[in-house]
């Protein structure tokens, strides 16, 4: 019983994880967004490189959002796997 819940809590964290890495990305890029339309609604002239720029900061935080997606599989899949013996 008690490996069971352990797998299951293993799980439960594993996607836990995954959801918050996901929000906080989706975060993260809506204040990018957010501040990048503020900009250019103040500096229209600045558009192009005020677009360049929050284009770049969003690939960098989708970039993390991936990495740490990654981190949760690999979490969940390698749950149920036993230990060798040395």
């Amino acid at each position: 019983m008690g490996e069971h819940l352990y797998l299951g809590l293993g799980y439960l964290g594993a996607g836990v994880g995954a959801g918050l890495v996901v929000m906080g990305a989706a975060s993260g890029i809506g204040r990018v967004v957010a501040s990048a339309v503020e900009g250019i609604a103040r500096q229209p002239e600045a558009d192009e490189k005020i677009r360049n720029n929050m284009q770049l900061f969003i690939f960098l935080i989708e970039g993390l959002g991936i990495i740490g997606l990654g981190v949760a599989y690999v979490v969940a899949l390698n749950l149920g796997l036993k230990v060798l013996p040395h």
